[in-house]
């Protein structure tokens, strides 16, 4: 294993002897936890509504999104639709997906946030709009929320539930029939309908029922915190499109509001929370919402994963907003926890130790009983997105890249209409892509997830551009000397050649920050949770960057960007290259399923076997072991949409008999039907001059 802290300060050909720290790294005393940038010079993302997608790889994906996968979640979210007009009295009917008869039947919560499925898939389609402005979509779209309005209560109450239920038990348990978080998904798809089709209808919903919120929960009113977060983000947002303080301060007010000792003291109902201990029933401790303790004294994950990072990515939202550093080293401390300890390789995070959807113990990451919920690697994506943002650290634009194109994706089909809830490492062939779920918060989320990708590939301050992302686009980036396009063409994930051709209004000087993936340096993230078996290197195996067709000799490194700030003309060019080899991923001796095996990775794509392309290495009468030497990289256009493939051999160790092997990208996987499949593979190092 290699732990390497400094792993940051170097490339692979070069040293870096000075580092001249740029306006968005000033350090801040240890006591505030980390960095955040300067009043004066905020980083954040460059919208995904001033760029456009260019690339072959997720352009493709969107458009599958548009075509099949919005049109699949729509048809089968029309019950939860048709809640909206029984709740309107335009039908008569009870809720559909959870009767107030069936609350005491397993399932009756979920039923209950249905609303939110509908509001993701508006949000989805409102960012594929922004893609391809669909006149049937929208008039659709428009349908849907004249159904939505028209179910609003005078005083700003929506939530179909209650009002087809029991419209006077509104507010009644809002930790588990999910109002305010069904909420939060009304003010997102809000919002993103606003700023795709200036149409204001969804928005004034929105701003009503957050007026009504404002006026029941807060200080001096009713002192409670959602069972779900989600709001907090949320309001986040609709501030930010509206301009509205009330929605800024409630959304603080939730956030300060967990974990208050004088609320939650009568509420613990099972054993306090030790994080090495299976300890049973453990949702219904606070932990599980992350309601132990305040934000600020929280140092570990904990609890229900997707809970914990819509909660971290709203304290970020707050951090970034007040330039505050109140909850920084938490968020800091639970990041490293998170990434150190219980993190799999590809991204993912949850298991099921608990059966909770959550965190499980330090280094308990098993394979087959892996969770990985599409939502919590959606949602870590978020909170990742928010951290580059605190701190412009490129490890957390690294960690959003391993999470964004292995776990992320491996929730949906390659016809972008079937769908993961969970995503293991391992499979006996059992698991199956779905249309839909109960609950069904993994296929609404996916389908906006996949059109926002635009938003993580550019950052900016008022005198710097960070590329965080390497995806083929244009891109409008106004900084306060002008604005400046900026053109990347790449062939990622699959090369590692990345041109980004820049082109201002008028000659501009600014800092380009452009991100040097950890795994191009051996070093895929902090810690020694994963590393690299050692490899030799060969000179195109190094990174290397040029401008204008000159090669640098001496570029700064800050944060693990490489910074080049100088007087940029239009036409200008920068060249980077990424080496793109195979590399043998171990794991630490404390995950006991990673013990003597290897993850087949390349690039940021980690790589799986799947029993259709090895029938022998399934075998269940024979253990073979895979020759970590001479794997080949070979393009194959017509497999699984055009991918890059790794082949090899595995050996028998008591025999030494050989067999071929082929491994695909990780969320290519159950796309040609079930199977068997493996991401942890048991290795046999030969001897040194042996041959594969």
């Amino acid at each position: 294993m290699q732990s390497n802290p400094a792993y940051r300060q170097k490339f692979k050909v070069f040293l870096i002897p000075l580092f001249l720290f740029t306006a968005c790294s000033q350090p801040v005393s240890e006591d505030q936890g980390g960095r955040i940038p300067p009043d004066n010079d905020t980083l954040e993302p460059v919208s995904y509504l001033d760029v456009e997608l260019t690339d072959n790889f997720w352009k493709p994906k969107i458009e599958v999104n548009s075509l099949n996968g919005l049109r699949s979640v729509f048809k089968e979210a029309a019950p939860s639709i048709a809640n909206f007009d029984i709740a309107a009295g335009k039908k008569e009917g009870r809720h559909n997906t959870g009767s107030y008869d069936d609350r005491n039947k397993v399932g009756y919560v979920s039923g209950v946030a249905s609303d939110s499925d509908v509001y993701k898939i508006l949000q989805g389609a409102a960012y594929s709009l922004h893609h391809h402005r669909d006149p049937a979509l929208e008039e659709f779209v428009d349908s849907v929320i004249d159904r939505i309005a028209a179910a609003q209560e005078p005083d700003g109450y929506l939530f179909t539930y209650w009002l087809i239920n029991d419209p006077e038990m509104r507010w009644s348990d809002i930790e588990k029939k999910h109002e305010l978080y069904c909420a939060g998904h009304l003010f997102e798809a809000a919002v993103a309908y606003y700023e795709v089709t200036s149409k204001k209808k969804l928005l004034d919903v929105a701003t009503k029922l957050a007026d009504h919120v404002d006026e029941i929960f807060g200080p001096n009113k009713r002192v409670e915190v959602p069972g779900h977060q989600e709001i907090e983000l949320a309001l986040y947002k609709l501030y930010k499109i509206t301009g509205e303080e009330r929605y800024l301060n409630l959304s603080q007010y939730f956030v300060d509001e967990r974990g208050n000792p004088d609320r939650i003291a009568d509420q613990i109902t099972a054993p306090e929370h030790d994080p090495n201990a299976d300890t049973p029933n453990r949702w219904r401790h606070p932990s599980y919402r992350q309601d132990h303790m305040p934000m600020e004294d929280q140092d570990y994950a904990v609890g229900h994963a997707v809970r914990a990072a819509y909660f971290y990515s709203s304290a970020a939202d707050i951090a970034l907003e007040t330039k505050s550093t109140k909850y920084v080293g938490a968020l800091d401390a639970i990041w490293n926890d998170i990434v150190q300890k219980k993190l799999y390789i590809t991204g993912a995070i949850g298991t099921r130790q608990f059966h909770d959807e959550g965190f499980g113990s330090s280094y308990l990451l098993p394979n087959d009983q892996a969770y990985g919920e599409t939502c919590s690697s959606i949602a870590l994506t978020f909170w990742n997105k928010r951290m580059s943002l605190l701190h412009g650290d490129a490890k957390y634009a690294d960690m959003l890249e391993l999470t964004m194109y292995n776990a992320g994706i491996s929730g949906v089909s390659l016809d972008g209409n079937q769908f993961f809830y969970s995503n293991p490492m391992q499979s006996e062939g059992k698991n199956a892509r779905k249309p839909w779920f109960n609950p069904a918060c993994c296929p609404s989320n996916m389908v906006r997830f996949l059109p926002e990708i635009g938003g993580t590939i550019y950052a900016k301050s008022s005198s710097e551009i960070f590329i965080n992302q390497f995806i083929d686009s244009n891109a409008k980036v106004s900084l306060k000397n002008g604005e400046v396009v900026l053109k990347q063409v790449a062939n990622y994930p699959w090369g590692g050649d990345i041109k980004i051709v820049v082109e201002p209004e008028v000659p501009i000087s600014f800092a380009m920050n452009i991100r040097i993936p950890g795994w191009a340096q051996d070093n895929l993230l902090p810690g020694d949770l994963y590393g690299y078996l050692p490899q030799e290197k060969d000179d195109d195996q190094e990174v290397t960057i040029k401008i204008n067709g000159h090669k640098m000799i001496t570029p700064k490194l800050v944060n693990g960007y490489a910074v080049i700030d100088r007087n940029w003309e239009s036409g200008d060019t920068v060249e980077l290259s990424l080496p793109m080899e195979v590399k043998y991923v171990t794991g630490n001796p404390k995950i006991e399923d990673a013990n003597q095996k290897i993850v087949l990775a390349r690039g940021p794509l980690v790589y799986c076997l799947e029993e259709i392309d090895n029938s022998a290495y399934f075998n269940e009468d024979q253990e073979w072991q895979i020759h970590p030497k001479g794997l080949e990289a070979k393009h194959e256009e017509a497999l699984l949409g055009g991918i890059v493939t790794l082949s090899g051999s595995a050996i028998q160790p008591t025999t030494e008999e050989k067999t071929t092997i082929k491994a695909i990208p990780y969320y290519a996987w159950s796309n040609r039907g079930a199977g068997k499949m493996k991401v942890w593979l048991p290795y046999h190092l030969p001897p040194a001059n042996a041959q594969p």
